[in-house]
């Protein structure tokens, strides 16, 4: 969740030139323009797409902008930045804004009808669910505390802000995701991972992937309770904990959830089962 591997932008001449060549003369972006939208590109990266309202008209012609944002047709399955577009997706199994969505669509980071010149530029198109490309707000945000964070040119791997509080009752358990204020985290981060759990709306999504994932935990569960009681239970949350940190990342929900469930001594010691709706277990004596 949260992070994906910034993708190469070698190609973004040759993508601008196969849209928009040089010759015959004539086309809708001259060679100057389209060497100040390079420019452009470099900018963005550099400040890694926080938004940049001179970016809006870019110094850019109406009709150049207008291009730009039509360009985008062309990254599609069957357009001329095909490539782009699979290139992108590839690898990319769960959507990095919610961690579990399969990937269906390509989000504009800088929403293309208000930064129309990005609307092709590798860095500016992340991977996601549609569910949550439809989630992102239609206006870019003023306010730096709400900005959302870049899945590609901002690193948050050094901070672990994910955690999930547990509450189990007779025949139910609830689980509530927030983000933690760490030591050596920005108030302004901290607002703004706050704000993607809110626009995303996550924490309403969030339940049924965790009655998913626990409901394929059913066997293990069951198997470390029987043989080893709360210890038992408690090992094998931690392992689990373990293997998905390294293959997610630990601000991945899972992560999250299998490190409150482990620190749950009433959990561990066996309210999993009515919680869960388990069969009843005779703990091993």
């Amino acid at each position: 969740m949260w992070n994906l591997p910034k993708p190469s932008i070698a190609t973004a001449q040759a993508h601008l030139d196969k849209l928009f060549p040089d010759d015959p003369p004539g086309s809708v972006l001259s060679k100057i323009e389209k060497e100040k939208i390079l420019e452009l590109y470099c900018e963005y990266e550099l400040a890694a797409g926080r938004p940049n309202v001179d970016w809006k008209d870019a110094g850019l012609s109406a009709a150049a902008r207008a291009a730009l944002l039509g360009a985008y047709s062309a990254v599609s399955e069957v357009g001329k930045l095909k490539d782009l577009r699979a290139t992108l997706k590839l690898n990319v199994n769960e959507c990095p804004y919610c961690g579990f969505g399969e990937i269906k669509d390509l989000d504009h980071h800088l929403q293309k009808a208000h930064f129309n010149c990005f609307s092709i530029f590798a860095l500016n198109l992340v991977p996601a669910c549609s569910k949550c490309n439809g989630h992102k707000p239609r206006k870019p945000r003023t306010d730096p505390k709400k900005q959302h964070i870049h899945a590609y040119l901002e690193d948050m791997s050094q901070f672990q802000f994910l955690s999930a509080e547990v509450v189990i009752g007779p025949r139910s358990m609830q689980v509530k995701f927030k983000i933690d204020k760490v030591e050596g985290m920005s108030d302004e981060l901290y607002a703004r991972l706050v704000q993607h759990l809110k626009d995303f709306h996550l924490n309403d999504r969030y339940p049924a992937q965790v009655n998913v994932f626990l409901s394929e935990q059913k066997a293990g569960l069951e198997f470390a309770f029987e043989f080893g009681g709360a210890d038992g239970v408690r090992s094998l949350l931690d392992r689990s904990r373990l293997a998905i940190r390294k293959t997610f990342g630990e601000n991945d929900w899972r992560e999250a959830l299998l490190r409150a469930l482990a620190s749950s001594d009433l959990f561990c010691a066996g309210a999993f089962r009515l919680a869960l709706g388990y069969e009843a277990i005779e703990k091993p004596r």
